[in-house]
């Protein structure tokens, strides 16, 4: 399996672990390259291999070899992406560098010690497409709308308040008290005293009757 680690041009890494190989497992860690190209430094000499283009024009898969057990026999949680060393031997060359098979659509390579061969077989392009559906945003959404219109409500709109107090006095008779608190106009007792007045009467007529 191969993660692309390059969205431009889809260089990718991956692994293929070989449990089922014979005489011993194999393990194969690499990069692959849509389109094979060696970079160049600002002095034109050749550096790191990248992949110069997305489209598969010159394909190319570089591996090292791992030999031993590579982490599937055990029945723990592995990710097809990383291969476990732990228990691994890098396959290396006769003058002790590391054995790097370059390998392009087509080729077989055998490898040493009896080990088997490998063999890139072929390319298949695959497309990832990725759909999602939020059924229920538009009621989300008209709650937040609701939610907004009430607080510009609380801040805009400032409410009144009026108190009226019945208390028996000593002397047997009822005193009345009213008062009234109005914060948009902030707080100032001269407006609404038309107001205050005309509660102050229509109490005095109620007592009447």
């Amino acid at each position: 399996m191969f993660l692309p680690t390059n969205a431009q041009t889809f260089e990718s890494f991956g692994v293929v672990k070989a449990a089922d190989a014979r005489p011993t497992q194999i393990g194969l860690e690499g990069t692959f390259y849509p389109t094979f190209a060696m970079g160049k430094d600002a002095d034109g000499k050749l550096t790191m291999p990248a992949s110069a283009f997305g489209n598969a024009i010159d394909p190319l898969v570089s591996l090292f070899v791992y030999t031993g057990d590579v982490g599937l026999d055990d029945g723990s949680n592995s990710s097809v992406y990383v291969l476990d060393k732990a228990r691994t031997t890098q396959v290396m060359k006769p003058n002790g560098q590391p054995l790097r098979l370059d390998l392009r659509p087509g080729d077989t390579l055998t490898l040493p010690d009896g080990l088997g061969s490998v063999i890139f077989d072929r390319l298949e392009r695959w497309n990832k497409i990725q759909i999602s559906r939020t059924p229920g945003k538009l009621v989300a959404l008209t709650g937040v709308v609701l939610a907004l219109l009430g607080l510009l409500g609380s801040l805009f709109v400032r409410p009144r308040r009026l108190w009226v107090r019945a208390r028996r006095r000593e002397d047997g008779s009822t005193l009345v008290e009213v008062a009234r608190l109005d914060r948009s106009s902030g707080g100032d007792p001269e407006n609404g005293r038309d107001e205050l007045a005309a509660i102050v009467t229509a109490l005095k007529k109620d007592e009447e009757v």
